[in-house]
Formats: C-alpha cells, sequence, structure tokens
C-alpha cells in the first residue's frame, strides 16, 4: 500500500490528461506471427528470446523513424527530449575540457546510474567523464535501427550503473542496397547552423550479410551574446546585483586583511564596462566589471564524423560469426571570455581608487597585502578544442543446435579524448612580475613580451581502454504444464584501463582560468550470471535473474531480480518486477588527484549577516578543491515497477507503470551548496566532512573558498507513474491518422538536504518538473506524410528557502511544437522538411536570466530540410 502522501499525488496525477514513459516513441512490432511458425525475438533486459512483445518488464522503443520526426541530427538531442529523462541531461558547453560531451540521466537518478548499451553489449564511460558516463555524442544516427529504452533497474542482467534502467542502442544490419542523403538546419537567431551528410549501404547472400554506414555532421557555434537572455543586461547600473552577464573578476582588489573591496586604477580601460563604470558591490565595498558575454560562447561548434560496419557470415548450418566496427572522431570548438582569476600581491604594489559611499575620494597604494581579480584582456580569449576518438569492435560466434544454444564475444573500446586549451595564464609568473615590477596594472596594459610570458597552453588527455569476453549458454529444460522453461547462463571478463593526464602546470594548479588535475587507474571484473523464463500457468510467467560481479579493486557484488507477467485477459497485461542493483565507484571517483573548479552557489548565511532577502539573494562562483576517495563502496538499489498493458481496440492502446527507486550508499561529492546548507544548521566549522573557509576566520565572512569530498552518502528515493496513450489507424477521406500521448509524473524525489541532513520530497523545485509530457499527432495520405510534435515541461519554484525548505517564487512551464513533412517522390527520392520550436520559445529563465542547460535549449525557432535518395 502506498503512502498517503505518495497516494493523493497518485490521485493528482490521474487528474492529469496525459501520457507517458519515453517521448518519441510508438508500439514497435517485434514478433511475425503466422499459421505455421512464431518468431523469437530477445528484447532489452532479458537474454532470453521470447514469444511475447510485452515482457515482464517496460521497454520503450524509439525508431528511426521518430528520431527523424525530432528534427534532430545527433542521437544525444534525441535521448535528451525523452521524458524518461526526467530531470534533464548533460549537453555540450563551450570552454570547458567537457565541451564534446552529452548524456543521458533515466528517472533524475544521474547520467552515472544510466547504462549504455551498443547491440546490447556495454558501452563504457567517458574518460573525459572519468568513466561515470557514456558520452552519445560518439554514436553515429544515421546508422541507429532503434533504441530500447528498459525502464528500471537491470542489474541482474548487466551489471554496474543500470540503477535505473538501461538505453539500448541497436544498428542496423541486413541492409540491401545504397542511401544518401543530406540535412541542413537553420535557426532564425545566429549561431547553431546545423549540416549532416550520410551513406548507409548494404549486401547480402545466402550465407551471410554486409552493411556499412559513413556520417558527418558540422554544426556551427553559438556566442552569448547571439541571444538576448544570455547577453548582459543593465550594464551601467549603479547597483551590481541590478545586472546580469558582468563578472567582479575585471581590475578589483580584495584587502586580506580588511576584506574589503576596492577597484584598481587600472579600471580605466577600454575593455571594462563603460571604460570603468564603478559598482556599489554591497557590504561598503566598490568593484569594477567585465562583460564576459561580449566574448563567450554558450554551446560549442562541433564537427562530427564517423563510420560503422557489420558482418554477418553463416561458418556452417550451426554457426554464425557477427563482427561490428564503429569508428568516429569528435572535434569541438569553445570559447570562454579572456582568463580570470586572482593573485598575491604585497603591500604597496598596486594603485587603487577608494569609494566611500559611492564618492571617489582618490587613489592610493594598498596599505595592505591582499589579492587581485584580475582579468587578462591583453591574452585574448580562452579558446578550447576538444578531438575525442572512439573505436569499438566487436566479434562474436552465435550457434545453435536443435533445442540449445550459445555465444562467443569479444568487445574492444578504445576512448582517447583531447582538450588544447589556448589564453591560459601561469600564476607563479604573473606574481614574479609583479614583485619586480614589470608588470603593468596601469590602463594602458602590457607589452608583447610580458603578455608572451604570462600565456600559458594547457592540454588534457583522456584515455579509457576496455576489453570484454563475454560467453553463454540458452536451452529450454523442465516441461512444465504451460510449457518449457527457459534458461541462459553466461560468464563476463572485463577489464578497465583508464588515465587523465594534464600539463605539468595546470596539475600543479599554477594556471589561472583553468581547473582538473590527472588521474589514472585499471580494474578487473569477473562476473556469473543467470536467468529463467517459467511458464507457471499458460497465463502466468514468472523471470528469474541472478549476478555476481567480483571487482578487483574493492569487493563484489550480488544483485538477484525477479518479474511477473500475468495475462488477465486476452487484451490486458499486468506485470511486476523487482530488482537490486549497484554502481561501482568509478576509477576517478577512486583515485584521481585533488582538482581545482570554479563553483556556482548561494551563500545563503552571508546574505542574511548583510539584510539581502533570500529571494534577492544570487548564486556566485567560489574557489572549490574536490577530492577522490580510495574508500568508496559501490551503491546498492531496490528498483520496484507495477505495469498494466490493455489494447483497448486493435488500433487503441494504453500502458501505465508504477515505479519506485531507491538507492543507499550514494556514491556523491559533498557539492558546495550542500556544504552551505549544513553549515546553516550546525555552524561554520562543524561540518561532518568537507570544509568552508571565510575571510577572517570569522563566521559571518565572506566565503573565500571551500574543500568538498567525494563519499558514500545516504541516498535518496523517487517514485511516479508512466502513462502512454496510442491511437493508429484512424482512415479518413482526408488520410489515415495516428496518435501517441506521453507522459512521466514524479509523485516523489526524497533526498537530504545536505549531507546526512534532514530528507524532503524536492520536486518541483527549480531543476525538478513535477511531471513533462509529449503527444505526436501523425497522418499520412498517399506519398505524403506529416507529424506535429508537442511537448510541454511543468513549471518550477525558482528557491528553496534554505531554513524551511519551502518553495519561493515560480518558473513558468514551457510548451513547445515541433512540425515535420515528408514526401515519398517515385525514384526511390525522400523530402522532408521541418520547423523545431514553432512558436520561437525561450527557456525558462530566472530572475537573473539564467536556465537549466540540462532542461531547455536556446536554439528557439529552427527550421531543417533534409533529401534521401535510395538506389
Amino acid at each position: 500500500m502506498l503512502p498517503n502522501s505518495k497516494l493523493a499525488k497518485a490521485v493528482r496525477f490521474a487528474l492529469i490528461t496525459g501520457a507517458a514513459t519515453a517521448a518519441l516513441s510508438a508500439p514497435a512490432v517485434y514478433a511475425a506471427i503466422d499459421d505455421e511458425k512464431v518468431e523469437r525475438i530477445q528484447v532489452t533486459g532479458s537474454r532470453i528470446k521470447r514469444t511475447d512483445m510485452e515482457g515482464s518488464s517496460p521497454v520503450t522503443t524509439i525508431t528511426a523513424a521518430d528520431m527523424e520526426k525530432t528534427g534532430e541530427m545527433s542521437v544525444a538531442d534525441v535521448l535528451r527530449r525523452s521524458n524518461l529523462n526526467t530531470f534533464g541531461s548533460y549537453s555540450e558547453s563551450s570552454g570547458s575540457s567537457w565541451q564534446s560531451q552529452s548524456n543521458i540521466s533515466l528517472r533524475g537518478a544521474g547520467a552515472d546510474r544510466t547504462l549504455v548499451l551498443l547491440n546490447g553489449k556495454r558501452m563504457p564511460g567517458s574518460p573525459t567523464m572519468g568513466g561515470t558516463a557514456v558520452n552519445l555524442n560518439t554514436i553515429p544516427t544515421a546508422a541507429i535501427e532503434r533504441i530500447e529504452v528498459l525502464s528500471d533497474g537491470a542489474s541482474a542482467v548487466y551489471g554496474s550503473d543500470a540503477v535505473a534502467g538501461v538505453v539500448n542502442i541497436i544498428l542496423k544490419k541486413d541492409f540491401e542496397g545504397l542511401e544518401v542523403s543530406g540535412t541542413a538546419s537553420s535557426p532564425e537567431q545566429d549561431g547553431g547552423e546545423e549540416w549532416k551528410t550520410h551513406v548507409i549501404g548494404g549486401t547480402s547472400s545466402d550465407k551471410g550479410s554486409l552493411t556499412f554506414s559513413f556520417e558527418h555532421q558540422n554544426r556551427e557555434i553559438i556566442y552569448q551574446r547571439d541571444r538576448w537572455f544570455s547577453s548582459s543586461t543593465n550594464i551601467m547600473a549603479d547597483k551590481y546585483s541590478d545586472t546580469t552577464g558582468v563578472s567582479a573578476y575585471a581590475r578589483n582588489f580584495l584587502d586580506m586583511t580588511t576584506y574589503a573591496f576596492d577597484p584598481m586604477a587600472a579600471c580605466d580601460n577600454d575593455k571594462m564596462v563603460g571604460g570603468g563604470h564603478v559598482y556599489d558591490y554591497g557590504d561598503g565595498d566598490y568593484i569594477c566589471g567585465y562583460d564576459y558575454t561580449s566574448e563567450a560562447a554558450d554551446h560549442a561548434a562541433r564537427k562530427y564524423t564517423a563510420g560503422y560496419v557489420t558482418a554477418e557470415y553463416e561458418i556452417s548450418d550451426e554457426i554464425m560469426f557477427e563482427g561490428q566496427g564503429l569508428f568516429s572522431r569528435n572535434e569541438t570548438f569553445g570559447r570562454y571570455a579572456p582568463a580570470a582569476g586572482w593573485f598575491n600581491v604585497d603591500a604597496g604594489q598596486v594603485d587603487i581608487q577608494n569609494y566611500v559611499d559611492g564618492v571617489n575620494t582618490g587613489t592610493s597604494k594598498n596599505e595592505n597585502a591582499g589579492r587581485v581579480y584580475y582579468r587578462f584582456t591583453d591574452v585574448g580569449t580562452r579558446d578550447s578544442k576538444t578531438v575525442d576518438y572512439s573505436t569499438d569492435i566487436q566479434v562474436g560466434l552465435v550457434g545453435e543446435h536443435d533445442d540449445f544454444g550459445w555465444d562467443f564475444t569479444y568487445h574492444y573500446n578504445l576512448a582517447e579524448n583531447s582538450n588544447f586549451g589556448k589564453g591560459y595564464i601561469h600564476r607563479p609568473t604573473v606574481e614574479a612580475l609583479v614583485k619586480s615590477g614589470e608588470f603593468n596594472f596601469g590602463p594602458e596594459g602590457n607589452n608583447a613580451d610580458v603578455v608572451a610570458a604570462i600565456s600559458h597552453d594547457t592540454l588534457k588527455q583522456d584515455t579509457m581502454e576496455f576489453q570484454s569476453v563475454n560467453a553463454g549458454v540458452n536451452f529450454e529444460a523442465i516441461d512444465l504444464p504451460a510449457g518449457l522453461v527457459g534458461w541462459y547462463f553466461g560468464t563476463e571478463f572485463s577489464q578497465y584501463k583508464y588515465e587523465a593526464n594534464v600539463d605539468a602546470e595546470s596539475a600543479a594548479g599554477e594556471v589561472i582560468g583553468s581547473s582538473g588535475n590527472g588521474s589514472s587507474g585499471d580494474r578487473d571484473v569477473f562476473a556469473v550470471f543467470g536467468e529463467s523464463i517459467i511458464p507457471v500457468t499458460e497465463d502466468l510467467e514468472l523471470n528469474l535473474a541472478f549476478r555476481f560481479d567480483d571487482y578487483s579493486d574493492f569487493g563484489s557484488a550480488t544483485t538477484p531480480k525477479v518479474a511477473l507477467r500475468y495475462q488477465l485477459i486476452e487484451d490486458l497485461v499486468l506485470r511486476a518486477s523487482w530488482g537490486q542493483g549497484f554502481r561501482a565507484p568509478s576509477l576517478s571517483n577512486l583515485y584521481a588527484a585533488d582538482s581545482f573548479s570554479a563553483d556556482t552557489a548561494t551563500d545563503y548565511h552571508y546574505c542574511e549577516q548583510q539584510g539581502t532577502p533570500v529571494a534577492e539573494c544570487s548564486a556566485k562562483q567560489y574557489d572549490v578543491t574536490r577530492t577522490a576517495n580510495s574508500e568508496l563502496q559501490p551503491e546498492t538499489s531496490d528498483f520496484y515497477n507495477l505495469g498494466a498493458i490493455w489494447n483497448i481496440t486493435d488500433n487503441f492502446s494504453s500502458k501505465v507503470e508504477y515505479y519506485n527507486l531507491s538507492i543507499d550508499d550514494v556514491i556523491t561529492f559533498v557539492s558546495l551548496s550542500s556544504l552551505l546548507k549544513e553549515e546553516q544548521s550546525v555552524g561554520y566549522g562543524n561540518l561532518a566532512l568537507g570544509e568552508i573557509k571565510r575571510a577572517g576566520d570569522n563566521p559571518n565572512g565572506k566565503l573565500l573558498s571551500a574543500t568538498t569530498p567525494q563519499v558514500n552518502g545516504n541516498g535518496f528515493d523517487t517514485s511516479g507513474i508512466d502513462f502512454n496513450l496510442t491511437y493508429t489507424g484512424l482512415e479518413t477521406a482526408a488520410g489515415d491518422f495516428g496518435s501517441t500521448f506521453d507522459l512521466t509524473y514524479v509523485i516523489s524525489y526524497d533526498d537530504e538536504e545536505y549531507f546526512d541532513g534532514p530528507v524532503n520530497n524536492q520536486v518541483g523545485r527549480n531543476g525538478m518538473p513535477e511531471y513533462r509530457f509529449t503527444w505526436v499527432i501523425d497522418w499520412s495520405y498517399g506519398d505524403h506524410s506529416a507529424s506535429l510534435l508537442t511537448q510541454y515541461i511543468d513549471g518550477q519554484a525558482e528557491k528553496t528557502d534554505p531554513n524551511t525548505y519551502e518553495l519561493i517564487g515560480s518558473l513558468p512551464s514551457q510548451t513547445t511544437f515541433d512540425a515535420s513533412y515528408t514526401y515519398m517522390a517515385s525514384w526511390n527520392g525522400k523530402f522532408t522538411f521541418g520547423v523545431r520550436n514553432i512558436t520561437n520559445e525561450d527557456p525558462v529563465l530566472d530572475s537573473d536570466l539564467e536556465y537549466d542547460s540540462s532542461l531547455y535549449n536556446l536554439y528557439g525557432r529552427t527550421y531543417t530540410a533534409s533529401y534521401t535518395q535510395r538506389f
């Protein structure tokens, strides 16, 4: 029985007209049925082939045709639109070493708890992301046949990371002929133009088949100045808090004795806002500012090239060879504003402007030692280029003899990612030139020799090498009255080698405007697993699975799963599943060296001391040191699912699924936001883990820096409902119509407010919408077809009171419409035209004109066109 609060939310859900699980999907036909033979198929979540389209676990299919309706050109962008990607996920962001990365986070549980498979085989995590999540930008879109999303836990079948579900990307095979295609898109606003071309070909014979594909995609950069909401606003305001897009890292001095900010004489520079405009920074401080949006980019430019080949060959009547190779190169270019950071100066080394109540009382030398918060405009912008190479090779044998089958696969994956950065600053050189008097703090800036001396190019190289050997047997044994029991037993050995290297100066923390550090590690994993499908009665099926994993570096894990499928009546299926799961700590979680970052957080305590209301307390960036933890243990989880599938008529069907995911011993950074919340409760200097440093070691002083550790937290729980309605085959004189309506509704997301702190339901907070849905209407008439796709993301609160945890402010919901039209020409050509975001909706913005890039994108209305020719 549901607790009262959850039951009330379930009732509330029933009053919403919507539908669920994965946006864009329509029921897929897996089994071909005739009078003599029923084909057995294998669906994600089980290794045993079956005859039923709906098994005991929920699987949603996104076909190549579904992907085409969205107008998106990458698999990452398609999956990020899915309702199952509940709270959004990371996408490419200009300027950082992660700018080439994109992932999916099922159930809002995190991308590192979503397992991604390629043709049923595990893909290792991206080394750039520390091996914790798969970079979807390495997967070619043109080669995809379909994507199957298993939306319950599957660690018993696939092992680590399948805590919240599995995304199985299935590539084309048995392709006949040749297909050539070109696609282009053009946003109405500046930046983000895309084009893509691909070739797919294949041939087959009585003994085997060969399929290949090649594709190239190109997307232009989007600068912050290209969008009204990401460019600066109100830059000539008196108060700094009334601006957006302006940084205090300009030409300012922080006195480390009084902890007061003052603008430097060097503020009188054309690159500073207004040529030296001074802001009231609050607390009696004054600063000048720099408009970083004038040069920085939001979305990176991207060039992607991939080749894919797969082959099958019948060695004998009972043995088939299968092989595939995937090779991709993903290059991105991003831009940050010129490097900004602080460095130390002694007393008397810089000229500061003395402001009292907004009045400049004159210029003098600094009396105390301090920090200069400086924007190195002389050096130019920080430009970042990433080049990611991915190689994936799978070869195997599949055999059958009577009722006995077997398989053997060798899988090799190598990811080599490099990030090249220009325009960074070597702090020790700057400080040495300051001491010698060669660094010019004046408005005129520094000469070419000084610029060359302080400039630094960064290099970050990440590598993940993965090898695995899988073997298994399947057979039917034990004849029950309802039929034979199906079995599968297998074993797997995997090896991971991870290495991340950065240039020596960055590793030593000597580079201004950069972050990160190196690490390395390796592990071996041995696993054995088994699965059985037991026909208890003609209508009741029991599915059992069990897996044991042994890790070379931290221990072992045992995970079971039990699932039931019950054919209540001919057109109504009930199903239920329970499974335990686990997630192993990544090699970077365990062994990474300390890394430095600028984390964004809101210091409500300091705002309170200054008399700033919670609603007006703004988030700022702070220096943070992140530390790994070699003592981490794996996460464990329990996943429950209850569902019903009702074929109401031959054309009308419905699905409803209730899920409940509970995760213990969560592997997480104790974030700066978490530390600040804990400090509110326990007081400065009393944190259980991590550290906060305030000016003068004063509990009420400015926040200067923090240390955030990697730990096993207590855990979190989430539950919700997926609901789907599908109608197809409405025949009219004006054409045939169909519709799919999907919704995911989050009943609860119970998580700690901070490490070991109070637990609250956080649904409805900023970035955590209560529900989102997709509605697709399809139309076809002869050679013509069209679709209208509606997507809705519920509104959220803007802030959460740090003391009472009540929701403050309101962010509106967002509804977007996408349309596409296709004409099939008589010469096997296909024309497709589309418009994404027809009403040109901006992302949902908060009071600081910030938006959640995990949930929303900044492309606006975008026109698409493509032509495909089959031979």
